[in-house]
């Protein structure tokens, strides 16, 4: 038997810290890059752009199932379920869990807002649906990539093999279709979307490592070995 303290990161933790540092990096750079109106990437972000609302007004079906699936992602619909979910863990005695769904969730939406002002990028103007503020990091695809990810992370401990696939392709594949319908409407520019998961990455991961050095020190975990 060999005893693992909860004061020493496990390779879980580690991998957390890898991924939030290297996410960290790669925010960071983009942020650099959409900053200044030059460039390689708010070049290739006005082509997509072009291209996209091109084919947003040719195709009127595309566009009409784009604008539904975009308000799926907004922090109006997202809220509520998140707080449902929240409800639902502490019912079942999963309070660890929905601390971690309720912080990371209000973590990502607050700190968004902090590096939206300081960017301060404008969106489109070629805009296909009602949006306002600024651009960088996109806040539908903030908030639908936060949910997935968090439910991910709540669930995975519950689910065999074959139900944990299915979830991620369920949940990636939603926040996916968040993202392109933001492109597609021409309200974002592609890099805010990319930006936005880049974003979520350093949030969620950060808060669970957060979360874990301030809740999860107690007994010592027993394991084979």
């Amino acid at each position: 038997m060999t005893l693992r303290s909860w004061h020493h990161p496990s390779a879980g933790t580690r991998a957390a810290v890898l991924l939030v540092g290297g996410a960290t990096l790669a925010f960071v750079l983009l942020a650099l890059l959409v900053a200044g109106s030059a460039g390689p990437v708010p070049r290739l972000d006005a082509w997509v752009s072009r291209a996209a609302y091109a084919a947003a007004v040719a195709h009127p079906l595309w566009r009409a199932s784009m604008a539904a699936v975009t308000v799926t992602g907004s922090t109006a619909v997202v809220g509520p379920l998140t707080a449902l979910g929240c409800v639902i863990l502490l019912v079942f005695g999963q309070w660890r869990q929905a601390v971690f769904a309720a912080v990371a969730m209000t973590a990502t939406v607050c700190l968004r807002l902090g590096v939206l002002a300081v960017v301060a990028r404008a969106r489109p103007v070629d805009q296909l649906a009602p949006a306002s503020s600024y651009s960088f990091p996109s806040g539908h695809s903030t908030v639908s990539a936060a949910a997935a990810l968090i439910l991910l992370v709540v669930c995975w401990p519950l689910l065999r093999r074959w139900s944990r696939i299915l979830l991620a392709v369920a949940a990636g594949g939603w926040a996916l279709s968040v993202g392109v319908s933001r492109v597609a409407l021409v309200v974002h520019w592609p890099s805010d979307i990319i930006g936005a998961w880049l974003f979520v990455l350093v949030t969620v991961p950060g808060t669970a490592v957060m979360l874990r050095a301030a809740l999860g020190r107690g007994e010592p975990k027993v394991t084979a070995g």
